[in-house]
């Protein structure tokens, strides 16, 4: 004897329970696996991306404060050629107000000033020591050494820094100098004066030339 039909009903319900099993084991699987993430890597640390970020900000920082160090140095380094050109002006103004007043004497002026020793000054005299030069930027000491009639020269600053190095010649009572003097970092500055020693043995006096700029320059002795 066969076995009954069944009926329609009956397997649709059973194919309706199976498409739902098959939901949720699908579902399961997608909780289990992360949204069907087969990744293996880790997922990037929030902290570690924070930091990244810190680190960039803080390097724009330090290049913004080395750039604001350039400005400034650039700045400082105007200001004192600034200072420099107005020095060398008021100097020529008084240099030539000097000279009119020199030119201004009788003819016979320079033979009524000529001390009666004069003849003493054709003498090597001894200027090796320390003597200072003050102008708008500070004090300067030039250190000289002298070896019969050559000089050797030494510059410093008020900060005690080696700012110029020459040499020189003394013949009677001049005193003619060469130094050179690095000037704005970049480059150097030759120097020269042509200097009178006083009759104390106390000063040198006379015209300093650089650049093709001449002032007036006097150095004591300390």
């Amino acid at each position: 004897m066969s076995e009954p039909k069944k009926s329609f009903f009956q397997t649709f319900t059973g194919v309706v329970t199976a498409i739902t099993s098959l939901i949720i084991a699908i579902t399961g699987l997608y909780a289990a696996t992360g949204g069907f993430s087969f990744n293996s890597g880790s997922t990037p640390d929030l902290k570690s991306v924070v930091n990244e970020t810190d680190q960039q900000h803080l390097n724009k920082l330090q290049a913004l404060k080395r750039q604001k160090e350039l400005d400034d140095l650039r700045i400082y380094q105007e200001k004192q050629k600034l200072i420099a050109e107005q020095e060398l002006a008021a100097l020529r103004a008084k240099n030539a107000e000097l000279n009119q007043g020199v030119t201004n004497q009788p003819d016979n002026f320079s033979e009524t000033r000529l001390p009666e020793n004069y003849s003493q000054f054709n003498a090597v005299s001894n200027i090796a020591g320390r003597w200072n030069y003050t102008n708008a930027m500070g004090t300067f000491v030039f250190v000289l050494e002298q070896n019969g009639n050559e000089i050797f020269l030494q510059e410093y600053d008020s900060y005690g820094n080696n700012v110029g190095s020459g040499t020189g010649i003394i013949q009677g009572n001049d005193v003619l100098l060469n130094w050179v003097e690095p000037y704005l970092f970049v480059m150097s500055l030759e120097v020269e004066a042509e200097l009178t020693i006083s009759a104390q043995g106390k000063m040198l006096s006379g015209n300093m030339y650089a650049e093709g700029n001449t002032v007036l320059i006097t150095l004591y002795r300390q």
